[in-house]
């Protein structure tokens, strides 16, 4: 099939999407013609390496695109909230080309419940809501994000996660008087539940310095909420075991994930998270929410610990961490097996399977 891919991707290395859309479009380039056309000015440097990137500078406009995909079988948006994609989206349906939606998380329950709902609510009875309605179907990232969206939206819809590519190294061996914990990703202080996993931490803070417990929190520092997590670390006087750095990527993210004993992501709301993924990766075990949409797979497969995101169950889930440091070993190989089926190979050929038939029937 001929596909077409359009995202508004952001120069912000944190941001799980600008590391995801190119590795599942790279990743189906192996069973379908594909190009990926980016509507922003941002570039980041690996997404040269997928063959079907493009920017939409290099076109002037959606109607110049390249043959065959001026008239593709399939588009794809890649988020959501751009009105660029809701008229676009209209021209197709004149043109009879089915389109997909990846809200990423944007249309659940919790996410249209926000601070911004009246707004949201203005902007979907304007907009979105057709933009949902005509669609040929929406594919969300997990179970949970596909239940807490059909709570409002009844569009066909299906799951096909994110996924990761395998890395070379694996953690073979943790620390033995410590527990080094990190959180990469955005600071999104509500989204990510950063407030709460602060005001726990304070709330024990004795207790996970008699342990050698330490959280590296890595974000980027060009944005606001940078500045507001620092000083929330140092109100609640958590500066001693709570460690503000810069965003890491790469190979640096790399070496940070190889030196940690535990991941931490404490979301009120996420898609599929792909630092959490590539942590499960490399055999990092996690500390997760329900929120963080990988609740129970994280307590199946026995790789981490869980809570529900309130400051009294995340209080309790490092307090058992703690207690449980014999565990990290198991849980570290556990993560490595789970994370075996979210390999991007095995992702796309899912994803292709799945919208042939909705494009066939």
């Amino acid at each position: 099939m001929n596909i077409l891919f359009l995202s508004h991707l952001t120069s912000n290395v944190a941001s799980g999407p600008n590391w995801s859309v190119p590795a599942s479009v790279n990743a189906l380039s192996e069973y379908d013609n594909v190009l990926w056309v980016n509507m922003t000015d941002a570039h980041l440097p690996h997404w040269n390496e997928v063959n079907a990137y493009h920017n939409i500078s290099e076109y002037g406009a959606l109607t110049k695109l390249p043959k065959p995909f001026d008239t593709p079988d399939l588009v794809v948006f890649e988020g959501f909230y751009f009105i660029d994609d809701v008229f676009f989206a209209k021209k197709l349906r004149k043109r009879n080309v089915p389109y997909i939606i990846v809200p990423r998380g944007s249309l659940t329950w919790q996410a249209l419940h926000n601070k911004a709902r009246v707004k949201k609510v203005v902007a979907h009875a304007l907009f979105f809501n057709s933009f949902i309605k005509y669609a040929t179907a929406i594919q969300y990232l997990t179970s949970k994000e596909q239940a807490d969206s059909k709570r409002l939206f009844s569009t066909k819809s299906f799951i096909v996660p994110n996924g990761f590519n395998e890395p070379s190294i694996k953690k073979d061996g943790f620390s033995k008087d410590r527990i080094k914990a990190v959180f990469i990703g955005r600071l999104g202080i509500y989204h990510k539940g950063i407030d709460n996993l602060l005001k726990a931490i304070s709330e024990i803070k004795t207790e996970l310095i008699n342990a050698g417990f330490i959280l590296e929190m890595y974000g980027p520092k060009h944005k606001y909420d940078y500045d507001n997590v620092r000083k929330m670390i140092e109100e609640l006087n958590v500066s001693d075991i709570v460690q503000l750095k810069d965003a890491v990527s790469g190979k640096e993210k790399e070496r940070v994930l190889m030196n940690s004993d535990l991941f931490i992501l404490t979301s009120r709301m996420e898609g599929h998270p792909m630092g959490l993924i590539e942590a499960l990766a490399y055999g990092v075990p996690s500390l997760v929410s329900l929120g963080s949409n990988m609740k129970e797979e994280i307590e199946e497969s026995n790789a981490g610990w869980v809570c529900d995101g309130s400051v009294e169950d995340i209080k309790n889930a490092l307090i058992q961490t703690i207690s449980e440091t014999d565990q990290l070993q198991i849980k570290g190989r556990n993560a490595q097996k789970l994370a075996k089926s979210y390999e991007w190979n095995t992702i796309s050929r899912q994803f292709h399977a799945i919208v042939e038939k909705l494009v066939i029937n």
